[in-house]
């Protein structure tokens, strides 16, 4: 191999050398660039399309916020933040007046603190054993269906320390239709008062008396208060307590 030729291979070789230098120190840097950028670039218009739908679920929510309010104003009312009797007694006289009856006591009871209801446990078999095969594949007759009750509902959010149930019971006088209307009005109230019971008694006048007999009704029921605070000072001062 001559001078020259020698030459040539070198110049060939530093070529490459600086053509790979020039590819792992320059392009090949910028290329991992554009891949972190274009991974950023995706990440950034998926969170801006969630956002985007957020935001438009927000404006359709918007446009829904007065009957929302509306709804929770009558919510508020119907189970107050506090006992608010008063205002329960005005209510019950304006029912009774449209019915036609005449409130001749309302007896309020202390309040007590709610506690949630537990389901039944289902019935299993005492014995544990397997129970017998018919003796032949004749059906027997069944009886009817017993219907079962209701599933019981709770809401962990509800508990003995914010609600309370204040017995109150309704006492009128009047006619059975005029207490079966007070009956619908007082279930019409803003506040809610939950009728479990009606009684009745009537009274007879006696021989000197001019009036008539009177019947009195008695209507047994709830109502509630929820303190949508209270929750909220027993965590602050539980995290007091913590801290």
């Amino acid at each position: 191999m001559t001078r020259n030729h020698l030459n040539m291979v070198l110049a060939v070789l530093a070529m490459v050398v600086v053509a790979t230098a020039g590819f792992f120190l320059g392009v090949q840097p910028q290329l991992s660039r554009a891949a972190t950028d274009g991974a950023q670039q995706a990440t950034v218009e998926h969170e801006n399309a969630v956002k985007s739908g957020e935001l438009a679920r927000l404006r359709q929510q918007a446009k829904t916020l007065p009957e929302m309010r509306t709804a929770l104003a009558e919510l508020q009312a119907s189970v107050p933040s506090s006992d608010r009797m008063s205002a329960f007694y005005d209510e019950v006289d304006q029912a009774a007046t449209t019915a036609g009856v005449t409130v001749s006591t309302i007896t309020t009871s202390d309040a007590t603190a709610y506690i949630p209801p537990v389901a039944e446990a289902a019935s299993t078999a005492t014995d544990g054993t397997e129970p017998a095969a018919p003796p032949t594949a004749t059906p027997a007759p069944s009886a009817s269906a017993t219907p079962s009750p209701p599933g019981v509902t709770t809401d962990a959010r509800i508990t003995g320390e914010n609600f309370s149930v204040i017995p109150v019971t309704v006492s009128v006088d009047g006619s059975f239709d005029q207490a079966m209307a007070f009956a619908t009005e007082v279930q019409d109230l803003s506040r809610l008062y939950l009728v479990t019971s009606i009684t009745s008694s009537a009274s007879e006048p006696s021989a000197e008396s001019t009036e008539t007999s009177s019947t009195t009704w008695n209507f047994g029921g709830y109502v509630y208060v929820l303190d949508i605070d209270a929750d909220a000072s027993g965590t602050a001062a539980a995290s007091d307590a913590a801290g």
